[in-house]
Parts: structure tokens; sequence; C-alpha cells
């Protein structure tokens, strides 16, 4: 490998406080990371630390120095969040402490699986102390990720055993398989400040994705948006920065009074402000009482700080006795005083509110939910949990997706590509995966111009609403063909912003007709749906009334008979009259103008002769004097031609844009 080849790869120490992990990253690396005045003057590190380590082989990864006093345990998650490995550092002469086992549950609830131990200040110790340390360590770590690690004696001091610690993390730097850094780029902010001649600098770990020198970003929670002006590697220029990498960004269009620790740099359009994040819960076997239904607790999650509710989603009946018990799991909806962001996937710590002491973690199914209405979509939520937490690691995608869609009902590929937090590359085969096997997935996928993705259960809810309406429509006018896609959309009531637009519901339809759900027929001009075993009919006597009415509305001539006045001319019951207005329209081409004027086939035809034939400009008033009628008629008469492209107004006069026109 080439000398000074940068890995993707964040090692972070962890340890009690003055245990020596600041020291022993500066004898690794040469840098110390105490940069502050402060830390200097006290003795103690408070802010993170960053440092390149240049490996044997020549690989350069990243250490990240976190803070051991209790104080800073907030400071110590946002470094831990993001590691591949820890490196955690036990003094020899006062072997595990309070800080010592904090951070290793720390570690464990943000899913670290891999690491060493280093026995520090082995120079400050006899055989007597380091052994009894030894003891304290295999103990701590005994049924941990640590359990099977080596334990390094290293003087930070002196030297000794830095070398071999050096080899034992060139080893685990070596066996640890590929993490999966694949996504839409996210990076945690951890410091922002200000350069002279420069502007706004960001640093953070990179968590998802990649991100170039030219590339827009967006800052979250808040939504400014920001180009990447520069980005540096450990202090070295670079084009691109990846996941796993210690990153600087200098931002151009954002100011640094809008930047803070907590926020994340991203992707634009993929990651979004949150009020309530879907989650598993563990409390830790440590914990001195459980998690309840509603507590109020501290999380911690990236490099954010923020205080939450917790809404558990299973357990008994009566929400006031949910619970989580030390040593078990729940799922549960995180809901932050003011909106946070986060990736699906991404590992968090919870702690009490007051006294301040780590309780338990878990990890984000889904961010950017909303919460359930009532008890049976709470339920229904637990379970959509709890299999997507199940899925194994090769269908975590495509599980994840199915998530998605069953949480918002519907969404249409466009809206699926930006939740879903997955890069393009990644997005079209798993969407190719999940529609080859949506069904048992109870996913479905419909549409011609566009995809959309769909329960199951919203189709059934959906399709139930359709047919209640249809049921009663027939019932009430077994002489209609069914109704049309408009009249059906108040009936499908369709999740999601995506799956409102105007062309949604014809797709749902199309789709449903194509399953035999439903059956469509052309009657009046556009296509009207019905129930799949409905026949229109209509007896006798409606057939009379029908004939009746369109005699009356052809003998008006000129003088439009009106909807209002049928039932008192022709002498038929209002409701019946209507029904066969009703009828008339899909079946015999009657048009309705203007204020409810009737206009059957053959008083068009006979106008469109009157208005070719008018010599001079066609005004309302020429047009009136051409038919004798009255201004009323002619004004409706004129605005349906200009509505069927016959016509057109140029002020008070029309032009006529086509021959004339039999279908109208």
């Amino acid at each position: 490998m080439t000398e000074g080849t940068e890995y993707p790869f964040i090692l972070g120490s962890a340890g009690h406080i003055d245990h020596g992990k600041t020291t022993l990253v500066r004898a690794l690396t040469g840098v110390d990371c105490d940069r502050l005045n402060e830390e200097k003057k006290r003795g103690i590190t408070i802010e993170l630390g960053f440092a390149p380590l240049l490996l044997p082989s020549g690989r350069i990864v990243s250490i990240v120095d976190v803070p051991g006093h209790e104080k800073f345990i907030r400071r110590m998650v946002a470094g831990a969040a993001g590691i591949d490995a820890a490196m955690l550092v036990v003094a020899a002469d006062e072997g595990v402490m309070p800080q010592t086992r904090e951070h290793l549950d720390i570690l464990k609830l943000l899913g670290v699986s891999r690491g060493v131990v280093a026995l520090n200040k082995i120079d400050l110790a006899d055989e007597e102390t380091r052994e009894l340390a030894f003891f304290d360590v295999e103990e701590l770590t005994r049924g941990t990720f640590l359990e099977d690690a080596p334990v390094l004696l290293v003087s930070s001091t002196t030297g000794e055993g830095v070398p071999e610690l050096l080899k034992a993390l060139e080893r685990l730097v070596a066996e640890a398989p590929p993490r999966n850094r694949s996504g839409a780029f996210f990076m945690p902010i951890d410091r922002a400040f200000g350069m002279r001649g420069f502007g706004s600098v960001v640093t953070g770990t990179v968590y998802h994705g990649f991100v170039r020198e030219g590339d827009d970003v967006e800052i979250m929670p808040s939504g400014l948006a920001a180009k990447v002006r520069s980005l540096q590697v450990h202090g070295a220029q670079s084009q691109t920065a990846l996941a796993g990498q210690r990153t600087a960004a200098n931002l151009a269009s954002v100011s640094l009074e809008q930047l803070s620790r907590g926020d994340a740099l991203c992707e634009p359009g993929r990651y979004f402000a949150a009020n309530c994040l879907d989650a598993r819960l563990d409390v830790l076997p440590s914990a001195p009482e459980p998690i309840c239904h509603w507590q109020r607790l501290r999380l911690h999650i990236g490099t954010s700080d923020a205080i939450i509710r917790v809404s558990l989603l299973g357990g008994p009946n009566h929400e006031k006795n949910l619970k989580i018990l030390p040593g078990e799991s729940g799922f549960a909806q995180l809901l932050p005083e003011s909106p946070i962001t986060a990736s699906a996937g991404e590992r968090f710590v919870v702690r009490f509110y007051s006294p301040l002491r780590t309780i338990g973690g878990g990890e984000i199914l889904l961010s950017a939910t909303s919460r359930p209405r009532d008890r049976g979509e709470r339920a229904a939520r637990e379970k959509l949990l709890r299999e997507l937490d199940a899925s194994p690691l090769s269908d975590i995608l495509p599980a994840r997706l199915t998530a998605l869609i069953k949480e918002k009902g519907a969404l249409d590929e466009s809206s699926l590509f930006k939740l879903s937090q997955m890069s393009r590359e990644d997005f079209e085969p798993t969407l190719r995966k999940l529609e080859r096997g949506g069904e048992q997935r109870g996913v479905v996928s419909f549409g011609e111009s566009r995809r959309f993705f769909c329960s199951e259960t919203m189709l059934r809810a959906l399709l139930g609403n359709i047919q209640t309406l249809l049921s009663s429509f027939h019932k009430k006018h077994p002489e209609l063909a069914g109704l049309g896609a408009r009249e059906l959309t108040q009936a499908m009531k369709l999740a999601g912003e995506s799956m409102s637009e105007q062309k949604t519901p014809a797709e749902l339809l199309r789709f449903f007709t194509l399953r035999g759900e439903l059956k469509s027929a052309e009657a009046g001009g556009e296509t009207r749906f019905h129930l799949p075993d409905f026949q229109p009919r209509g007896d006798e006597r409606f057939k009379q009334i029908v004939s009746k009415i369109e005699t009356y509305a052809v003998s008006r001539g000129f003088g439009l008979a009106e909807v209002s006045s049928v039932a008192r001319e022709t002498d038929i019951p209002p409701s019946e009259a209507n029904k066969a207005v009703g009828y008339l329209r899909e079946n015999a081409d009657l048009k309705i103008i203007g204020e409810g004027l009737l206009l059957p086939r053959e008083t068009r035809d006979a106008l469109l002769d009157a208005i070719t034939s008018i010599e001079g400009d066609i005004t309302v008033a020429s047009l009136r004097d051409a038919i004798g009628t009255s201004r009323k008629y002619a004004l409706a008469i004129l605005e349906f031609f200009d509505s069927q492209g016959v016509t057109r107004r140029v002020g008070d006069k029309r032009v006529l844009l086509k021959p004339r026109n039999r279908n109208l």
C-alpha cells in the first residue's frame, strides 16, 4: 500500500477521565488533541479531538479522542457516534472506574462491535496492581463485544507497548469487514468556526455517501442551502470526502451564526426536520428503573442533544402502564421538543433528564414519521417496526422501502426515493427487488405515466370507500352508468401529497379495473366506473319520462330550457325529472351550459350553422339578433363554444377558430 493512503475508518477512544486517552493518542499519532487553553490548564479533555493515525501498512485512519469526565458525556456520545471500532483505555494503576463502565455501555448502545483494550500507565503500577487491573477489565468486558479483544499493556509516557498497540490496531482495521457506507450524503456537524478569508467551516465524520467540491448541500434541520467551496480530509485538500472520513468543509452562502453542533450537512432534499422518529429502544440491564410511556429523556444522536418524550407503542391497553424494563427492548416513537434530523439505521443514546445518567439507546428504524391516530394504528405501527427490525441485513433496504410505503400508506416513486435516504445506485435495484416480491410484502405498485406504491391495507380501504359510494349511487340512480374519476376522488382520500395530484385517481381506478374490482364504461363523453355486477336499467315509465324531457328540450329551440323549470313545464315529479336529465347527459349527449341551461345535440348543430353565418363581428348582441333569443342565452352559448375551441374571445368579440364541428 502506498505510504500515506487515506483509509475510511474511524477509531474512537473511550475511558474514564485521567486514564491517559489523550496522551496515548499523542503517543500513537504525534498530535495533541487538547487544543483549548482551558484543556491544557485543567489537564482534562473538554472538547472532541481528532487526529490522523498512520498505521505500519501506510494506511491513514482517523482517531476520535473523547472527553472522559461525566459532565461531558454528551460530547463523548457525539464523538463515538459513527465510529468503526473502539480503543477502551483503562489506567493500570486505577482499574475500571464509573466512566469506564458508562463509556462501554454507550459503545454497545451505539452498535460498536469490535475494538481493543489499552491498559495504560503501566509505568505507574507494579505487577500485582497490573494484574488486578487486568482481571478488572476481564470482568467488565465479559459478555460484551470486547470480551475476546486483545488487552495491550502500554505506557503513553515511556512509549512501552505502543508499537504492539499499533500492530493490534493494524489487525483490527484489516480484519474489520467493509462497513456499508452507501446512501445519500449525511455528515453530522461537530464543530463550526470561521476562518479569515475563507468564511464558514464545519467539521464532522461523514456517515453516508460522499460529497465533492462544488456540490450543493443543505444544513438540516434548518433547511438552509449552501455550497461546498472546498474540502479537507485531515488537513489535506481533497476533491471528495467519503463516508468514514473525518472531513472539514468550507461552505459558501451560509454564515457562522447559522451553524451549530447538532446540525447535519446533507444532500439536498433527502433528509428532513423530524418531530417524530420511530425506533427500537433498548434499556440497559444496569438501568435503575424502566423507561415509561411519555417519560422525558435526553436524546443523544449524531452530534445533537435534544429533550424528548418517549411514546411507547406496545404493551397493555392503558398507555400509562406501558414501560420497557431494564435489560429489555421495545418499540417507541421519539418526540423531540424541537425538530432534529437523523438517518435511518442511526444509533442513539438516551439518558435520564435528571439526574443525568445513561439508561439506554437503540436504533432509528424510520425517520420523519407521524404519530398514530388511535390504538389500532399504534398496534399496526408496532408490528411494522418489529418486522423491519427483524429483517436480515441482506434484505434491509427493500424492507425499509416496504416500511416507508406502509407508514405513509402510498407514495409515488419520486417521493419514495427522497424518503429512502438511499443513493440512486442502491435505490433502482432495491426497487426492482421490492416490485418482484411486493405481493408477499403487502405492497402493490401501479401506474403507467408515473409509478406509485401503496400498501395492501390502504388499497383495501380505498377500494372499500369506492365500493360503498358506488353501491349507494347505483341504488339511487340505477339508470346511470356510474361515477367519473372526479366524483370518486373524494372517496379515495389518498395519503401523502404525492398521491393527491389530479392524475393519481385515474391511475388507481385503472388499476382497480385491471384487477376486475371495478368496471368502466364510456358515457356522456367520459369514463364512468361501476361495480362489476351492476347493469344500468330503467323501467318503461322511466323511458317515457326521458323521451318527454328530450322532446321538450329540443322543442325549445334557441330559447333553451332551464333545468330548474323542466319538472314544472313537463309536469313530471322533480326527483324523476332530475334522474332523466342525468340519463340524457350520459346517453343522449345533452349538455348543461351557463346557469343550468339544457343544450341538446339538435340545437347545438343549429347554433353552429347560425354562428358561422353571422356577417361581421361575432358578439353577444349579433348572436342574440341572429337567433332571436335573449342576451342571457346568447352569452351562455358563446361561452360554451369558447370552452369547446370553436371560438375565442378577443375583447368583446369572438373569433372562429375552426370549421363547424358536429362532435361537440
